[in-house]
């Protein structure tokens, strides 16, 4: 987070910014997803008939399926073979809510925060988070579905900050340029108190986008895992989708040069009870289909 405040500080803040702006809502079909998510009878069928609606959405699904990454060596060519085929319903259903919740928001398409960036980091965040949590013992693995939403929508405070305060958002990607390496939350401190952002700077992206899962009654894991994300400490109910989630930004920071085994954070490695060299090879193989997620990104972007 961008700075320490006490729960009533919060609390204020939020009522401030609720007051003056409007939180964007749910996507209509991110909320019919949404729903699904939670109806223990839905299946394949109901799911694809809702992503159908959205030739646009069904066709980013069915492209992502069809990527090589995963292998299939057959045509994927609609949304029913893309879960029976190769994705599986849990993971089309993360995976379309993820995309159709990214169209609430309107932000530059250039620059290390502009669009295809972002989207290009969230998409490769996603696969790293999925893949890393199958390197785990058995009895900790989250769903993979919620593993890849988690890295999906784990920076969507940044999308909501550039949302609703463009002046600022612009500042902030120009310093992001000027500093790579820096995490946006270092750089969210330089800006605090100026321009209009300054109480949404306050609270930081990390509480921001926690704050607009809870306002769309997304699960409760992905709204403490984008509270999270930057708290190294953290323990609790979600620690290991938290932990997934930085270690996989620390991977992806780190892509062009990926140190060595001494060179990964030990704070996640404890906690996720994996060996760095296992992390290493998990990373690679997701690094050698960056093509394809990039691909995708620009895809997602356009479709924003």
């Amino acid at each position: 987070m961008a700075t320490v405040l006490e729960s009533d500080q919060i609390r204020s803040l939020e009522k401030r910014i609720q007051k003056v702006y409007e939180l964007p809502p749910m996507p209509e079909l991110g909320r019919r997803i949404l729903e699904l998510q939670s109806d223990p009878n839905a299946g394949a069928q109901q799911l694809a008939t809702i992503v159908q609606l959205d030739p646009s959405l069904a066709a980013q699904v069915i492209r992502y399926a069809s990527s090589s990454y995963y292998g299939y060596k057959g045509r994927i060519t609609n949304i029913h073979e893309a879960i029976a085929r190769v994705l599986g319903y849990d993971m089309v259903l993360n995976l379309s809510l993820g995309l159709a919740a990214g169209r609430s928001f309107r932000i530059p398409d250039k620059g290390p925060l502009g669009l295809t960036h972002f989207w290009e980091h969230a998409v490769c965040s996603a696969v790293l988070v999925q893949k890393l949590a199958t390197i785990l013992p058995e009895s900790m693995r989250p769903p993979a579905g919620l593993s890849y939403l988690s890295g999906l929508l784990h920076d969507f405070g940044i999308l909501l900050l550039g949302h609703l305060f463009p002046p600022e958002f612009q500042l902030l990607n120009k310093m992001a340029r000027a500093n790579p390496g820096r995490s946006v939350s270092d750089l969210e401190n330089r800006l605090l108190g100026m321009g209009q952002a300054k109480d949404m700077l306050a609270l930081g992206h990390a509480r921001i986008g926690a704050w607009l899962m809870q306002a769309w009654k997304m699960p409760e894991p992905l709204q403490i895992t984008l509270l999270e994300h930057h708290n190294k400490g953290y323990r609790g109910d979600y620690d290991i989708l938290v932990h997934l989630v930085q270690l996989a930004d620390f991977l992806h920071m780190n892509k062009d040069n990926l140190p060595d085994a001494a060179g990964f954070p030990s704070y996640n490695l404890d906690l996720l009870q994996v060996l760095p060299e296992q992390v290493l090879e998990t990373a690679e193989q997701v690094f050698a289909a960056k093509e394809e997620f990039t691909a995708l990104s620009k895809l997602l972007a356009q479709a924003s």
